[in-house]
């Protein structure tokens, strides 16, 4: 994430503000609009502790970053597979960074994952073959067989996780509404899942929203819900004591950070006060350090990178003159080797089939040896040199191939593959990467031990050539033996942490995601680099331990389930014998009576084999939409002629009936009304004093009682005849 100086403006404006967030003096945390979003409210903070919860914001951020990672280093095999597929993920992936609730830099952080990738594309399309990841022999195959899994297993981990997703929902769908226990279960079972998250903003927030649920549930009724507002209660105390000790850890972490930066700060100044100016890998490595170790005490910060940036500054004024020197070394040793290499093309050119062979090779050989003979290069243009070199070797020995009966044999392709491993051996002496030089020098030697032998006089002239150049890079690791070994030392100590964090996987039950963090940590392991040659052995037997431990424990479950779901199938298939019985049942009505236990134990009887579940789920759904479908006919004639005379009525009947009684019921209910409206008219009349003249008011109240009594009979007789009708109908069937 990109840093960002914290600013407190001149006018108080905002409790903080950086380049991305700012808070206000309520404590609303307001995230900055972007090319991506516009600006938006994140949550509500407690303006005493506004930093830490701004920096659990960035930690959300970070997150984020990882994800990215973690998505772009396995989206190469998605890319070779099916693009359009990775397009999508891509896509998803952006979707969820613009809606987090996050702190940082989202502009970059999208950009530069979408860069990233549309390069990942182009080197999945061109890239050709690359060098394996050297391992002990053993280490190798060891790790093949590890990451070769039988394609029953993948397809039986997909499979539950397919089953047991689509299951859920559909018994979901299935199922009545919660009640009001259910409810509050949910928001403590909520608050519980939150305990595991350490996302302090985001948690905080939660379990406000818990409460605010809380207040607006359902009535428990009768429900004794208090215990389930305890546990949330002891939950969120719980993390509250949890979120402190964070703080307080970070607190410690800082501290000590600022004694690592002090250490770092020293050692560069000793660097300079002694004007060790050629030391630049030394202060390469105090300059890796110092960015790796963060954060410090904000107060501290600005003081301690300024007498850094001062040292560093005056170290690199120091060397320019070294590296000039140097530079300008590599750019004459450049000009010598083009110019050879134009000789070794031009003469490349000229040859023809009638050339004098032998000749022709010693004269070749001899602009190789002044090749080799001039230093290293400037490192952008040490690839470009080296390919014309291999590029003009390869040509001559085709044409001599073509040409040179006597060299057309295998032979011939013998001496050539020696020839390229002796090129590649004395190109590693421009690397600047020891320890991966030192990789590629092991996998030299074992790519010639693999190529066919050659006539002994050319055995020994490539042998001694190649083991001048393995020499000489030894001699050169050897002068840094100490960076080397310190090297190997991280990389065992990172492979420790790689083996307990196998160890604590082992044991899981959650066979995919722990079958993918295991391919993960294998992932990393390769990458990591050799360790002290006398740990290798042991390291490697207890990684490759746990992780056969956990894969011995897989096989052994998806066995079993494979098994018990068989059991399933067959449990599953008795019920819906007996519920399409039920389909044609005497009684409907008693007949989802009878379904209902049914339904229970098809939906406790547990995963089936998933190539029945679909057909299994669709004959069960199918079943009980006819008895349910029949159970709602008969209710409706039910409510209309009672249970027992519903044999005796037709469909059409029933229906005319139900209509009918629909507007008798609706006549009754105007009739009541009306009768209740006339009465109060009536009983208004008393209040009128009796007078020799007519009063207007009372007249218009006797007129409107008048309308209501005929309106009420004309009502009244409507009824009257409906019921009729009614009756009639029902004494006719």
């Amino acid at each position: 994430m990109t840093d960002s100086k914290n600013t407190q403006p001149a006018d108080n404006k905002h409790l903080f503000e950086n380049d991305f967030v700012y808070v206000t003096d309520e404590g609303d945390v307001k995230l900055k609009k972007t090319n991506l979003f516009e600006e938006r409210t994140l949550g509500t903070v407690d303006p005493e502790s506004v930093e830490a919860q701004v920096e659990a914001f960035e930690k959300a951020f970070s997150n984020l970053e990882q994800k990215v990672n973690t998505f772009l280093e396995s989206a190469e095999e998605t890319v070779k597979e099916s693009p359009d597929k990775a397009d999508e993920k891509l896509t998803e992936l952006i979707d969820e960074i613009k809606g987090a609730e996050a702190v940082g830099d989202f502009d970059n952080l999208v950009q530069s994952a979408k860069d990233r990738y549309e390069e990942l594309k182009e080197a999945v399309s061109t890239a050709e073959e690359e060098n394996q990841v050297d391992q002990d022999q053993d280490e190798e195959d060891s790790s093949e067989e590890a990451e070769s899994l039988e394609q029953s297993e993948v397809d039986e981990v997909k499979e539950v996780k397919a089953e047991d997703e689509e299951t859920a929902a559909e018994t979901e769908d299935a199922s009545d509404e919660d009640d009001p226990l259910t409810f509050y279960k949910e928001l403590e079972k909520k608050a519980e899942e939150l305990m595991d998250m350490t996302d302090w903003a985001y948690v905080s927030m939660e379990f406000d929203n818990i409460d605010n649920s809380w207040g607006e549930g359902p009535d428990p009724e009768d429900a004794d819900i208090k215990p389930i507002k305890d546990k949330i209660d002891q939950l969120r105390e719980q993390f509250e004591e949890k979120k402190q000790a964070h703080y307080e850890e970070q607190k410690r972490i800082r501290l000590e950070n600022l004694e690592k930066k002090k250490d770092l700060l020293n050692q560069l100044k000793e660097i300079v006060d002694e004007k060790k100016w050629s030391h630049t890998k030394d202060v390469g490595r105090i300059k890796g350090r110092w960015e790796h170790v963060k954060p410090i005490p904000a107060d501290e910060a600005e003081k301690l990178e300024t007498k850094f940036e001062s040292l560093l500054s005056t170290f690199d004024e120091h060397k320019v003159d070294r590296l000039v020197k140097q530079k300008q070394k590599e750019e004459d040793n450049l000009t010598g080797k083009l110019v050879i290499l134009e000789k070794m093309e031009a003469f490349v050119s000229g040859l023809n089939e009638s050339a004098d062979w032998p000749e022709q090779e010693k004269k070749f050989d001899e602009l190789t040896k002044q090749f080799r003979k001039i230093g290293r290069v400037p490192s952008d243009k040490n690839r470009e040199v080296w390919g014309r070199y291999h590029s003009a070797q390869d040509t001559f020995h085709s044409m001599r191939f073509k040409h040179d009966k006597k060299y057309r044999n295998e032979i011939e392709k013998f001496l050539s593959k020696k020839k390229k491993l002796i090129d590649e051996a004395e190109a590693l002496l421009d690397a600047d990467d020891l320890a991966d030089a030192a990789r590629r020098v092991n996998k030299l030697h074992r790519r010639w031990k693999k190529v066919g032998n050659l006539p002994q006089k050319d055995e020994n002239e490539m042998w001694d050539r190649f083991k001048a150049a393995t020499d000489a890079f030894n001699d050169k690791k050897s002068e840094n033996l100490d960076l080397l070994r310190e090297q190997e030392e991280e990389n065992y100590e990172e492979k420790l942490k790689i083996v307990d964090k196998a160890n604590e996987l082992k044991d899981s039950e959650d066979w995919e995601a722990t079958h993918k963090a295991l391919q993960d940590l294998m992932k990393k392991w390769k990458e990591i680099g050799p360790v002290p040659k006398k740990k290798s052995g042991k390291i490697w037997k207890k990684f490759k331990g746990a992780m056969d431990h956990f894969y011995d424990r897989r096989r052994d479950h998806f066995k079993e389930v494979k098994e018990e779901r068989k059991d399933n199938l067959k449990e599953k298939e008795e019920v819906l014998e007996k519920l399409a019985e039920l389909k044609s049942h005497d009684d409907p009505i008693d007949a989802v009576e009878k379904a209902k236990p049914l339904q229970e134990e098809f939906k406790k009887a547990g995963y089936v084999p998933i190539k029945h579940k679909n057909r299994l789920w669709k004959e069960y759904r199918e079943t009980c939409d006819v008895i349910y479908d029949r159970f709602r006919a008969a209710k409706a004639a039910v409510d209309v002629v009672g249970r027992e005379n519903v044999e005796n009525f037709s469909a059409d009947d029933i229906a005319d009936i139900r209509k009918k009684q629909n507007e008798i019921n609706k006549l009754r209910k105007d009739v009541g009304k009306l009768t209740g409206e006339v009465l109060q008219m009536k009983e208004s009349l008393s209040y009128f004093k009796p007078s020799g003249g007519s009063s207007s008011l009372l007249d218009e109240v006797k007129e409107k009682i008048n309308k209501a009594e005929n309106e009420l009979e004309k009502k009244e007789d409507k009824l009257a005849d409906l019921e009729k009708e009614v009756d009639q109908i029902k004494k006719d069937s």
